[in-house]
């Protein structure tokens, strides 16, 4: 059985900062533990455009071709399945993450995709590698039939099957049947550490080195070496702009011991001395956030890195429960995370107004963010952050209202503006008011959240764009103008901001040989870009 991986490109197959792909290394890698070979396609480090891509598939044959990416990927993955099946009809198409899971009722309608694999993926794919292998079925339909329902309007809804979890697949008379969401794994320190040997690991590694990472310019020229690492998988809350490929599963951590190991092997494999914490939410308790540094800190492993955690980790002074919670215990938190190596945080404030805040299901308060900020920031932990402007309750007021609180707080933001994503609370918001007339034609068209795709607000389009940008521009000027006017939205960089503030309390250099706060020191400025 041939089998082929394919890695896709998110941004055209150009050689720029290139990303390791550790949802596709964690699937590949399971598969592999039992036996299985297959070939890799990886488009993103080669760079390969659709010609180059189309010529591999007229010219290599596979019985079995995975591949998956988020849902803004779409209209690639349409060209991509149909033009596999185009050249390779008898092959096996098969389809994770959120262009899979989110929307298969629009998917199979749309290709001729043979499987989706929705959510945890590791499990599901070796399964049905081995029903294929062993020439057995992934299940049988439910007798009389059961519709599932689901919230993609004017698609068919796929039929209740039983057989192989985690799966939606093509039946032989061309039905789509649907064996029911997986049990997620319970503990994920059972799966093996990401094996980037199947990578082209040298060429991600000398991207890193060129382009950086986040807030890794205290390094010296080509000296940072950035790898990516989960330390947890899915979220606990469901925004209702938000989507991520564990949406139904419940948020898992990785021991400390586990992610130290992985962290050993792939300094002492790859020389790595700058990791990405690759998380929707890295950290959201203060109790085991703390535990986990105090093990990242007693190991010392000289190191930086950077985590997204919630905006109410240091900021919020009450607990659930009402409990008070001393600043003094939120400020050490921070000091700990400094201690142990982290450079920056990611805590999103999205929104000033809590009314919209409300809407987006943050559970959270703008005040917890200012809090946040001013304890990192005594701290020495630098901030990124972000926005989503266009709620359908956003006005000229509520866009000053969270500007303002930046430029108070002198923090950049990485500013988007609404886009509904399948799955999500504003999707079927779109869909239910007739925004979203045509799923396949809004899918097809829409790209970044940088590019404005819908607007739900009572202003106007032209409006809405120019009072955000002209805000950006603002607060880009009062900050030091660090960005190129094309910049504002699309920056092209986290830390250009961070990098020109403040400088004379800046060391270019960081010592690697500690870890300790005073090696941050620098990081006491802020205004960050992401």
């Amino acid at each position: 059985m041939k089998i082929l991986f394919i890695n896709p490109s998110l941004r055209g197959g150009k050689k720029g900062h290139l990303f390791l792909p550790v949802g596709l290394a964690y699937v590949m890698t399971y598969v592999k533990q039992f036996g299985y070979k297959f070939d890799l396609l990886d488009i993103d480090a080669g760079g390969y455009d659709d010609e180059y891509i189309e010529k591999y598939f007229i010219e290599k044959k596979h019985d079995v071709i995975c591949t998956g990416s988020i849902v803004t990927h779409y209209r690639w993955m349409k060209w991509c399945i149909n033009t596999i099946k185009k050249h390779q009809p008898e092959a096996i198409v098969i389809v994770g993450n959120s262009v899979g899971g989110s929307i298969p009722e629009v998917l199979f309608q749309t290709t001729k995709v043979d499987i989706v694999i929705y959510g945890e993926a590791e499990l599901s794919t070796k399964e049905v590698f081995d029903a294929i292998k062993n020439k057995k079925s992934f299940g049988k339909i439910i007798e009389p039939h059961v519709q599932i329902p689901h919230m993609n309007k004017w698609y068919p809804a796929t039929i209740k099957g039983d057989g192989i979890p985690g799966i939606i697949y093509r039946s032989k008379n061309n039905l789509i049947v649907n064996n029911g969401k997986r049990k997620a794994v319970k503990n994920i320190d059972d799966f093996p550490f990401p094996d980037w040997d199947m990578f082209d690991v040298k060429t991600y590694l000398e991207s890193g080195k060129r382009h950086g990472a986040t807030h890794s310019w205290f390094y010296k020229p080509n000296e940072v070496v950035p790898m990516p690492i989960n330390i947890a998988r899915g979220c606990v809350f469901k925004c209702t702009f938000c989507h991520y490929v564990f949406w139904h599963d419940p948020y898992r951590h990785r021991s400390a011991e586990n992610v130290l190991a992985e962290m050993k092997q792939n300094i002492k494999k790859y020389g790595v001395n700058f990791f990405n914490f690759w998380d929707e939410l890295s950290f959201h308790k203060i109790g085991p956030a703390s535990k986990f540094l105090d093990e990242l800190i007693k190991e010392d492993l000289k190191i930086h890195w950077t985590c997204s955690i919630r905006a109410d980790l240091m900021g919020r002074d009450i607990d659930t429960k009402g409990k008070p919670i001393p600043r003094e215990e939120r400020l050490n938190l921070a000091k700990k995370f400094v201690k142990a190596g982290c450079v920056s945080a990611v805590f999103s404030l999205e929104s000033g107004s809590d009314k919209i805040l409300e809407a987006m299901n943050k559970k959270v308060k703008s005040k917890y963010f200012k809090e946040q900020v001013e304890i990192c920031r005594e701290a020495g932990l630098v901030i990124n952050t972000s926005l989503v402007i266009g709620y359908p309750q956003e006005t000229s007021e509520t866009i000053k209202e969270t500007m303002t609180q930046l430029e108070k707080l002198r923090v950049y933001p990485s500013a988007g503006f609404l886009l509904p994503l399948p799955e999500t609370g504003m999707f079927k918001y779109a869909v239910d008011n007739g925004y979203i007339k045509d799923i396949n034609k809004y899918l097809t068209q829409i790209t970044e959240r940088q590019d404005f795709s819908l607007n739900l607000t009572k202003m106007t389009e032209e409006q809405l764009k120019n009072e955000t940008v002209q805000w950006l521009e603002k607060l880009n000027r009062t900050f030091g103008s660090a960005l190129d006017k094309g910049k504002l939205l699309k920056t092209g960089g986290f830390d250009k901001h961070s990098k020109h503030q403040n400088n004379r309390n800046r060391k270019d250099i960081v010592d690697r040989n500690t870890t300790n706060r005073e090696t941050l020191s620098y990081a006491t400025q802020e205004g960050t870009v992401r």
